[in-house]
């Protein structure tokens, strides 16, 4: 079977995008990625890479990079009401937290190493239109003009304008909220902790402070439960630290330091919230990432489910010489199991660090988790180890083992 639908748009540059343009390259593929970025993001929010990301990343060769780039923690520090000390255990989960766009720095630098290896970028643009006919895609971007692809990739993150454009419905009908808002900020560390993460939870509301790669910084994340969604862009900064401040104002602990901080930066709140799809392709599109299975920020499973769709869709793009329909089912097959594990994590999240229960179930709840850390703690030092990630075991990574192989298909 002849080698077709060489001539790939990939929406979206972020960690999906990338690594998906990076391995259709590598296999004779001609990658054109549109972000609306307008180059290389300077900041970004901080996302965890998940256990099997990683082994993924060590694959690649680009592995110990990224641990270099992300935090180290190697301790949860568990406080409790009423006592002045908090729980101490040991943490090895296998994963890394890294800043988005560091992370997607290094993608783009492992393509740009590869001599042959070629990748269109249209920064500062945006998909607009899509028009599909038997032989191809015409898209309209927001800026440069009209052109045809062979296929259409959406990686495009949570918000997806591949999603709306070329399935049928409400967009809002494949979002499910999770019935919590999430804050986010970066602070100078007023905790004085090194490499941990500090965790305190409240009736309905929850805080974990990481430690960045420094220690001379933290990065806070707070969560409140609320039916009522924070949309992007719906508030400004003094309404978003109003809330915060609602919700954790009269908290003890260190929330009057961090909630201080926090009125000195900028503070990013967004709606716990997966995306749900009976099927990631019509005709000649495809999601892949957050635009087709995003499983929650809590859950720190993103980037690995991403770097797991983008590997498989780019294998069997390849395995299939291109032939799109074949491809499309394979690449949901194997990865379905995978999306179904990460976005089992995030509900479990959120309910065991905003938990919806009464103070003196919480008081309950504090004295059965200390009761557990202690037993956690004592077989630590009887040497065993408490289980690590499961999400992504199953996947077949092997099959895909020649996408991690430099030489550059041609034919």
């Amino acid at each position: 079977m002849p080698f077709c639908n060489r001539n790939i748009l990939v929406s979206g540059g972020g960690v999906a995008g990338s690594a998906l343009a990076l391995w259709l390259a590598r296999k004779g593929f001609t990658p054109t990625i549109v972000d609306s970025a307008p180059g290389p993001r300077a900041e970004g929010d901080h996302v965890e890479v998940s256990r099997r990301g990683m082994e993924l990343l060590d694959r690649m060769g680009q592995g110990e990079q990224v641990r270099a780039l992300g935090s180290n923690h190697t301790q949860i520090r568990n406080h409790i009401s009423g006592r002045t000390t908090p729980i101490l255990l040991p943490f090895d989960p296998g994963s890394v937290m890294i800043r988005h766009d560091h992370l997607v720095r290094v993608l783009r630098e492992e393509a740009d190493r590869l001599s042959d290896v070629r990748i269109e970028r249209l920064d500062g643009d945006t998909v607009t239109g899509l028009t599909e006919d038997e032989d191809g895609v015409n898209v309209t971007f927001a800026h440069a003009p009209t052109r045809r692809f062979d296929l259409v990739v959406g990686a495009d993150g949570l918000y997806s304008p591949v999603r709306r454009l070329a399935f049928e419905g409400p967009d809002e009908n494949r979002l499910r909220r999770l019935e919590a808002n999430v804050a986010t900020f970066e602070t100078p560390n007023v905790l004085g902790t090194q490499d941990s993460l500090s965790w305190h939870t409240w009736p309905h509301r929850g805080c974990v402070a990481a430690t960045l790669p420094d220690n001379e910084r933290l990065y806070v994340v707070l969560m409140m439960r609320d039916r009522f969604p924070v949309l992007p862009g719906s508030l400004d900064q003094g309404a978003l630290h109003r809330l915060v401040q609602e919700f954790f104002g009269a908290d003890k602990w260190c929330m009057p330091k961090l909630l201080a901080a926090m009125r000195e930066t900028e503070v990013t709140v967004n709606p716990s919230t997966q995306v749900r799809m009976n099927v990631w392709s019509s005709g000649r599109v495809v999601l892949v990432g957050d635009a087709a299975y995003c499983p929650d920020q809590l859950s720190g499973q993103g980037p690995g489910t991403a770097l797991i769709g983008a590997l498989a869709l780019a294998g069997e793009l390849a395995y299939a010489d291109g032939d799109h329909g074949r491809a499309y089912f394979s690449y949901e097959a194997a990865v379905r199991p995978t999306v179904r594990e990460a976005q089992a994590v995030a509900p479990q999240s959120v309910e065991t660090g905003a938990p919806e229960v009464e103070p003196y179930e919480m008081w309950v709840r504090e004295r059965a988790e200390a009761a557990l850390s202690r037993g956690t703690r004592l077989m630590n030092r009887l040497g065993f180890r408490p289980a690590k990630d499961p999400v992504g075991e199953e996947f077949a990574l092997e099959r895909y083992a020649t996408m991690f192989d430099d030489r550059i298909r041609t034919a």
